[in-house]
């Protein structure tokens, strides 16, 4: 099993100050071997002898620069035969490199890496198996982390997992329909809201960014406002990722199977209007269903996911095709009867589907654990009435946001 965790590094000036003429290195290999077509690790010993400081870097450091060039060369061919419109690569400057097998070593809490020196780092949590990969990266708000690749045993849920696959088990299922009017509706009638963090950050973004445009170009005060935006960008994406990682986690804690929808999302932003499109990428509908997959792989969970075609359309009762366009918000079945919350229903055949994509029998039906709920932040949740499906009463079950 790979496993990949983040831990934040804090290098001394003058560690730092290596940091970057690594990268500034890096880049340098990078841009040389674009512009010459060149595509193998084989040129960096005649080219070490042009240019003296490229020794300077570990030298696997610079064969993983040179490799990315031509996996990124092979992704663009593999994307220009299917079709697609693609362009070139072009010269960039490098906020990361890659440690492979040899030239670091973590004792402790320092971070050794060969020929730039020893790095304070802060293991938030313990690093499972052997080490495979470190990736040093710097951010636009001037701040480093190391990334670290490990690969671990198979563990011994492997053989614990195979027995969910018995029918007399009790098997806990849900399935979560990701949508437009909220962030997700599942199975069990939980209604988590849409974060809104782009749209909660806008006001203050817009601000900052049209002072950016008044800064003269190449002062001071413009890279000092550069930083201040960057610095409203990351904490988007923090608050965002924060969210889905408790929303993801408290689905594999709870559930033995969670059955997700197989959405194209790139389809949906560009066949949708800008407002709709903005809402669809900023609650990133995509990583929080790979960190469900991975959290649940971790856990000795399942986690599936299903085809989207028709979750909406299809009765989750009677299994009979119910058109509906996108503001019709209430199922209405004229076969069967029933009458419930579009986003419910879709829930309810995505349920369905991944149970038998998994080929389980029938499982109990989940309950809702609020304790658990409570460590979701920020999210307002509702049960949604079966019943009376126009009457959805609000918990306010939430903690304030860190």
């Amino acid at each position: 099993m790979i496993q990949v965790t983040r831990f934040k590094l804090y290098p001394s000036k003058e560690v730092e100050g290596k940091l970057f003429s690594n990268l500034h290195i890096c880049s340098f290999v990078y841009n040389w071997c674009l512009e010459h077509n060149i595509w193998n690790d084989s040129v960096l010993p005649q080219l070490k002898e042009v240019y003296p400081d490229i020794k300077e870097v570990h030298s696997i450091v610079l064969q993983n620069v040179v490799h990315q060039i031509r996996d990124n060369i092979k992704a663009l061919s593999e994307l220009k035969k299917k079709g697609k419109k693609v362009g070139r690569l072009r010269h960039k400057s490098r906020h990361s490199m890659i440690f492979e097998q040899t030239g670091f070593k973590i004792d402790r809490d320092m971070l050794k890496l060969s020929k730039i020196g020893t790095i304070p780092i802060v293991i938030s949590r313990p690093i499972d198996g052997t080490i495979k990969q470190i990736i040093i990266k710097h951010n636009k708000t001037n701040k480093w982390a190391a990334i670290i690749v490990s690969e671990d045993k198979i563990k011994e849920w492997y053989t614990f997992r195979r027995s969910y696959q018995k029918p007399g088990n009790s098997l806990k299922v849900v399935g979560i329909d990701l949508n437009v009017s909220n962030f997700s509706t599942d199975s069990n009638g939980l209604v988590i809201d849409h974060p809104k963090n782009v749209k909660k950050a806008e006001k203050k973004l817009k601000r900052q960014q049209k002072k950016l445009s008044r800064r003269k170009k190449g002062s001071f005060n413009r890279k000092k406002q550069k930083w201040i935006v960057a610095k409203v960008h990351e904490k988007v994406e923090n608050r965002r990722n924060d969210f889905l990682h408790k929303t993801s986690r408290y689905y594999v804690d709870t559930y033995d199977l969670i059955a997700l929808e197989e959405l194209s999302i790139d389809r949906m932003v560009q066949k949708g209007n800008s407002g709709l499109s903005k809402a669809i990428l900023d609650a990133s509908w995509g990583k929080f269903e790979n960190y469900v997959l991975y959290k649940a792989e971790n856990a000795g969970k399942y986690a599936v996911q299903v085809i989207a075609k028709g979750t909406t359309q299809d009765c989750s009762v009677c299994g009979k095709i119910v058109p509906k366009d996108l503001s019709q918000r209430i199922h209405s079945c004229p076969y069967c009867g029933s009458v419930m919350p579009r986003d419910y229903n879709a829930a309810q055949n995505i349920k369905l589907r991944g149970i038998e994509m998994v080929g389980w029998g029938t499982p109990e039906p989940g309950t809702l654990d609020i304790e658990k709920l409570n460590t979701l932040a920020e999210i307002r949740t509702s049960i949604l009435d079966v019943n009376n499906p126009e009457q959805v009463f609000v918990s306010e079950t939430r903690i304030s946001r860190l």
